[in-house]
């Protein structure tokens, strides 16, 4: 992690990670892929079929059809799923997607890291509506918008 955080209680669901300090638009959380290993979609989902639990807690959409898993003792894999979150997930790189208020807590869009198949299909705990992953190039044209979208506000002494 970037930044100082804090694993606890969620209001979302079960345990969530909440930031102990403001966080900028565009300031870098974490990075995935550290001490990761990358596996393929085909993998990812005999994982999720086959109920294999430290790939699918841990597992997130890399880049086209890759995966990255791992580091199950990393507070950002409390990172729950908000339709409306306040971080983006680029090519396994988390950032602010808007300024963040220490002690709230951290989201992500979870149909930018699963998979689009009938096989990962979960449930958003507040609304109780389908999340569905996109496809791999959904994600990417979809990530790779947002992403430029936070860079062209920032000015040109942004170091993440």
């Amino acid at each position: 992690m970037f930044i100082r955080s804090e694993v606890r209680s969620s209001t979302i669901f079960g345990k969530g990670l909440f930031t102990l300090e403001k966080v900028s638009l565009g300031k870098i959380i974490c990075f995935f892929p550290i001490g990761a290993e990358v596996i393929d979609e085909e993998r990812f989902l005999k994982a999720i079929q086959k109920d294999e639990q430290p790939i699918v807690r841990t597992a997130t959409r890399y880049a086209g059809r890759y995966y990255t898993h791992g580091n199950e003792t990393e507070p950002y894999t409390f990172i729950n799923h908000s339709f409306t979150p306040n971080l983006l997930c680029h090519c396994g790189i988390a950032l602010a997607d808007r300024d963040i208020s220490e002690g709230e807590e951290l989201t992500l869009d979870y149909r930018t890291l699963i998979d689009d198949s009938d096989i990962g299909v979960y449930r958003d705990a507040v609304t109780g509506k389908e999340i569905r992953g996109l496809s791999a190039r959904q994600t990417l044209l979809r990530t790779t918008r947002q992403l430029l979208g936070i860079l062209e506000k920032l000015g040109e002494d942004w170091e993440g």
